[in-house]
């Protein structure tokens, strides 16, 4: 998996930096992600996108939260309002409150991102959104407590595997996908020089045959 990251690495969150450590840890992974996106929203107003991830067959907008301090305990998430750990008390992580919850953020990514995405190429496009929870170092979340999220939104509480799982889901399923639709997406978004606005480089990524020139 190809790893982009708008401005720079050392601006990242602690949770995003490890975020961006497992994407490169995941080589033989199919897909391209991109860290800290700005997407263009109705009007004047824009979401940032904490990560856009493509794989052959899915698009994921994924909010990457973290704690402010640690938290033991079974992490609860409610129909409404902000997440919980077992004991009662809010879960302190970043963008997790009364006004908003990390589930909330990652429907409004997607929403964002599928709106942007059809303003561009003119299709209509499945886009999925994770909260994906980083946790602090020695802290223990055993399980997450969730009875329902929207329709495509999934949660990943800080395990590698659960994460590679999820990207490797569909794999079977064909494309819908491919390097040129992504280097049309990030252009559009003024990010081409991240790939040297050169779509191989995306082609590669995605494990597309790459026709090289003799």
């Amino acid at each position: 998996m190809l790893l982009l990251v708008n401005n720079r690495r050392r601006d990242l969150s602690g949770a995003e930096l490890r975020f961006a450590d497992w994407v490169q840890t995941s080589p033989r992974q199919p897909g391209v992600a991109v860290l800290n996106v700005e997407v263009p929203g109705r009007g004047r107003r824009s979401r940032q996108v904490d990560a856009l991830v493509w794989t052959p067959q899915r698009c994921i907008a994924t909010e990457i939260k973290g704690f402010r301090r640690r938290q033991d305990g079974v992490l609860v998430v409610p129909p409404n309002g902000p997440w919980l750990m077992d004991d009662g008390r809010v879960a302190e992580l970043y963008g997790n409150d009364t006004a908003h919850n990390p589930v909330e953020q990652a429907r409004a990514a997607s929403l964002a991102t599928k709106n942007w995405i059809t303003e561009v190429t003119g299709e209509q496009r499945l886009i999925h959104g994770m909260a994906l929870v980083m946790l602090l170092p020695g802290q223990q979340v055993p399980r997450l407590d969730c009875a329902h999220t929207p329709p495509m939104i999934d949660i990943v509480v800080e395990d590698y595997d659960v994460w590679r799982y999820y990207l490797h889901l569909d794999h079977a399923k064909p494309a819908r996908w491919d390097s040129g639709q992504v280097a049309r997406i990030l252009t559009s978004l003024g990010l081409g020089s991240l790939f040297q606005h050169d779509p191989t480089t995306l082609a590669d990524a995605l494990g597309e045959p790459i026709r090289r020139r003799a």
